[in-house]
């Protein structure tokens, strides 16, 4: 009965949104982060939405940094030039890291480049908690692991973590000269364009004189301009104000460690996320999925029912705890949590499908599990499994494998 009732799944990550720099590439790419199998997190389709006063409420003594790092053998001064621009552009302190190597199966041999997404992964693993953004420089080639096109610079938007190569800007390459003006003035703009993600400019700017616009070849970056439009710096002073140490960037680094498999760091930033705003129901619930990942399910279970009270028309701690209670075999619960979180929200297609599994499988009630089939088809559509046991509840047929 258990493998029936609980096909776990962890839908609390959502996406990791990426932009890419560099040759032919699309203007906005987005990682669908896969994190497990049924368990009902905070679903978004960008960065995590958290309430503004999340961003006021932090610990006592954070000071925001911006951090750059480089990957491989990189020049000091190179890694020194990229915090002199962030300071002057965007008025943050920077500091630079050790230099991080190069990851272990980043590099294509076919290709002759390395994987972009394994780099940013690699620095993101040790960005320091007072982080505002970090930012790795290496001398190696980029490119973007599913375009497959090479990349001056990657970021993620959510991680707040990008990598910039440095390998096209010298004349070298281009079997030309080397021209170190040219070098450091096309440096500049990535540097500022890449930054500028990180901080939340999510998509490439209309303006073709921003220089958050899509620039696809050298020739494109030689001609971009370095300022920023209105628009953009928006968003940056935004981002800027969204401070390490605060309840909302916790939450939103433990969503990332999350999606990465890192649930041991994530439990511990979506506890600070908790304690320092422990009035939000999504942040309660989250710790709550986090601790379900490490199998403390009483923990789990204590903040489930937390959120369930601070906000009783969010479904999803109440779907989470019938997962809890299925698993001991304690059905009654289990039932009742699904119907609690279906009077949160009555069209809940997954809880449906959960309900009509326990009345076929634990309550032996089929025609009650084939009202909430037939409500999960309608909202979900095809689904094999499903379809196959309203035949054999309405004796047309055998049930799926």
């Amino acid at each position: 009965m258990r493998e029936a009732l609980i096909s776990v799944m962890l839908v609390c990550a959502g996406l990791m949104a990426s932009s890419a720099y560099g040759q032919d590439h699309a203007e906005h790419h987005q990682h669908l982060i896969a994190s497990g199998s049924d368990i009902a997190g905070h679903d978004h389709p960008s960065p995590p939405i958290v309430p503004e006063g999340a961003w006021q409420a932090r610990k006592a003594g954070s000071q925001p940094v911006y951090y750059v790092r480089a990957v491989g053998p990189v020049a000091d001064h190179h890694a020194e030039f990229t915090c002199e621009v962030i300071r002057e552009v965007f008025h943050i302190r920077c500091h630079v890291m050790p230099t991080l190597p190069l990851p272990a199966g980043a590099f294509d041999v076919e290709r002759n480049q390395h994987d972009a997404d394994a780099l940013i992964d690699g620095l993101f693993r040790g960005i320091p908690d007072n982080a505002v953004g970090l930012m790795g420089i290496t001398n190696a080639d980029l490119y973007e692991n599913g375009s497959g096109r090479f990349v001056f610079g990657l970021a993620s938007v959510v991680d707040r973590v990008g990598v910039i190569s440095l390998a096209r800007y010298r004349g070298r390459w281009w079997d030309n000269p080397d021209d170190p003006v040219r070098f450091h003035e096309l440096l500049y703009k990535v540097v500022i364009h890449e930054v500028g993600h990180t901080l939340g400019v999510q998509d490439h700017c209309p303006d073709t004189h921003c220089a958050m616009r899509e620039d696809r070849t050298l020739e494109d970056l030689v001609e971009s301009p370095s300022r920023i439009c209105h628009r953009c710096w928006g968003r940056i002073r935004q981002g800027i104000r969204q401070t390490p140490g605060t309840a909302a960037s916790h939450y939103l680094r433990g969503h990332s460690l999350m999606n990465r498999g890192q649930i041991t760091e994530a439990v511990r930033h979506f506890e600070q996320a908790a304690r320092l705003f422990p009035e939000d129901a999504r942040f309660q619930n989250d710790l709550g999925v986090a601790y379900l990942r490490v199998n403390d399910r009483a923990r789990a279970l204590l903040h489930f029912r937390e959120a369930a009270r601070l906000n009783p028309e969010f479904p999803n701690p109440r779907f989470n705890e019938s997962l809890i209670f299925a698993s001991v075999g304690d059905v009654p619960m289990a039932r009742r949590a699904l119907e609690q979180a279906l009077i949160a929200d009555p069209d809940w297609a997954l809880a449906h499908k959960h309900l009509g599994q326990l009345y076929l499988d634990a309550l032996g009630d089929p025609e009650r599990a084939a009202e909430h089939f037939e409500r999960y088809l309608a909202a979900a559509g095809h689904d094999p499994l499903v379809e196959s046991h309203l035949r054999v509840i309405k004796g047309g047929g055998a049930r799926h494998p």
